[in-house]
């Protein structure tokens, strides 16, 4: 390091933003320690999303492809070699766990899972799970928008399995068990949703930031075409717990909602819902191209259109599984971006 350079604004502003949040922290502890610890948590799981969806977006890129990683890999990259900082963060959450959940100090019905030991027990290998993917996702060889060589994407597959599974259990872990009596198969996807979702959208705005020169306008539509994807995906499944809970209307789950609706916490839901959904949901349809839409077709008329997806290598092919009524299962190609179709 030279002793004699000069520190940017931005590094003085994080030096300062770090003594007042140390001395913060210190005055918090003494004032209210178990408050501390829960505003901690949630801080802890808002950084936690930025690694871990820069590490999955990777991933995901290295099966899929596109030329948006082009653009949007150096903010990825940067958000990726945070990960052993983020996750070392929940290390306060572990020495406060009594104030911040209920089971440690009342005990669960299913004390086999929720207890201490086999809580951080989960902890470390989510570490250790989480910050190997994200050495590979930063030291695997890539291109800046080329993804891992065919012969590692396997391990980028594996990696992806590994980090659903884990996120999935910690998203339990974290926050489904602040409420032992309450729970939910589709949080883990509410909740990893919301992580992938905070990371794209603060590398979207870094490349929409970047200097006119160096902008690929259509790299930045593609991320937000991503992004528009992700965030009705994240509306869907809140709604979908919602309905469930409200459908079922059982006393041990109700509280959940009733909390998060009542007087004092219900501008805070409104805030979530507008800020998360409809607020983006109707940026990133504000799109020139979003807005003038054509119809044709018909394409296979009364035939089942099972999937259909684009080849990223030219942004235009795409092949569609149909079954037929005819010739059962086929595989149909067009060339013209959808105009036209041949078997």
């Amino acid at each position: 390091m030279n002793p004699e350079r000069a520190w940017t604004s931005i590094e003085l502003a994080a030096a300062a933003a770090l003594i007042l949040g140390i001395i913060g922290c210190a005055i918090g502890i003494a004032v209210s320690g178990a408050a501390v610890y829960r505003a901690w948590l949630c801080a802890y799981l808002f950084c936690l999303g930025l690694p871990l969806g820069a590490v999955s977006l990777i991933l995901v890129h290295d099966l899929t492809g596109g030329a948006w990683m082009g653009s949007a890999r150096p903010a990825l990259a940067a958000a990726a070699v945070t990960m052993p900082l983020a996750t070392l963060a929940g290390v306060p959450v572990l020495i406060g766990l009594g104030a911040v959940y209920p089971w440690p100090v009342t005990g669960s019905s299913n004390r086999w899972y929720l207890n201490t030991g086999f809580f951080i027990l989960r902890y470390a290998i989510d570490f250790a799970v989480w910050n190997a993917a994200a050495a590979y996702a930063l030291w695997a060889p890539r291109g800046l928008a080329v993804g891992v060589p065919p012969r590692l994407r396997w391990a980028s597959a594996i990696g992806l399995l590994l980090l659903a599974y884990t996120a999935g259990f910690a998203s339990i872990d974290w926050v489904l068990s602040l409420d032992p009596h309450f729970w939910s198969a589709i949080f883990p996807m509410i909740l990893g949703t919301h992580w992938f979702n905070t990371c794209l959208a603060v590398a979207l705005t870094a490349v929409a930031v970047s200097p006119s020169g160096v902008l690929e306008r259509s790299h930045l539509r593609d991320l937000a075409s991503i992004l528009l994807a992700t965030v009705i995906f994240w509306a869907y499944v809140e709604f979908c717990q919602f309905l469930i809970v409200w459908e079922e209307n059982l006393s041990h789950e109700i509280p959940w909602y009733l909390r998060r609706i009542a007087d004092d916490w219900r501008g805070v839901t409104w805030f979530i819902a507008i800020a998360g959904f409809f607020l983006p949901f109707a940026l990133l349809l504000s799109d020139k191209r979003r807005r003038a839409w054509t119809i044709d077709g018909p394409h296979f008329l009364g035939e089942a259109v099972h999937h259909a997806v684009l080849d990223p290598r030219d942004g235009r092919t795409l092949l569609a599984a149909v079954k037929t009524g005819h010739l059962g299962p086929t595989v149909y190609r067009s060339t013209d971006a959808g105009t036209t179709w041949r078997e």
